[in-house]
């Protein structure tokens, strides 16, 4: 999920994702906000779009790569049917947001690549790299730094995403199922 930059207090730098979000009525199911992001300021824009926003079976906010950010969440999903009816109870209340669940990373290397990632981002400021130029940058040296592990573990964020996905869509059609007769 994209979400604010460092520093976005001051560049404004906000990515549409979250208006989107805050204006299309659906689950959107990601291991959290991207680590080059402003996590506990991307969650507060979250909530000032009234975007319900929980972690799937933890407490704590992931940091894409790694299921540990030091961020509290706004909630908590136990199961998939927990998230369906919250998000058809917003439907039911005219509700336009959509619903953010944030799937934590469960592989092992996902710690040391979220690791590098905060090498990489000093190293991008120390060298001045700013703007659309610091995502490849991050990118490259991540991929460098961990020697694929982080190609792997974004392997693994994504299958699990899918079938927590498939899940939270299988209980929302069952509710919407179930309403209708």
């Amino acid at each position: 999920t994209g979400g604010v930059h460092r520093g976005g207090e001051r560049t404004m730098d906000i990515s549409t994702d979250l208006v989107e979000l805050s204006r299309t009525p659906v689950v959107v199911v990601s291991a959290g906000v991207k680590s080059i992001l402003d996590i506990r300021k991307t969650l507060e824009v979250l909530e000032t779009y009234a975007v319900p926003t929980g972690v799937w079976r933890s407490n704590e906010f992931p940091a894409f790569f790694s299921p540990q950010s030091g961020v509290r969440s706004p909630a908590r999903f136990d199961c998939a049917d927990e998230v369906a009816s919250s998000y058809l109870k917003g439907l039911d209340l005219g509700l336009q947001s959509g619903t953010l669940v944030a799937v934590p990373n469960d592989d092992p290397a996902g710690q040391s690549v979220e690791d590098s990632i905060q090498e990489a981002l000093k190293e991008a400021d120390e060298r001045g790299i700013v703007g659309n130029d610091i995502t490849p940058f991050i990118l490259k040296t991540v991929a460098d730094m961990t020697r694929g592990d982080s190609l792997r573990s974004n392997m693994s964020l994504v299958k699990s995403n899918a079938v927590v996905g498939a899940d939270i869509a299988s209980a929302i059609s069952k509710q919407m199922n179930s309403q209708c007769c």
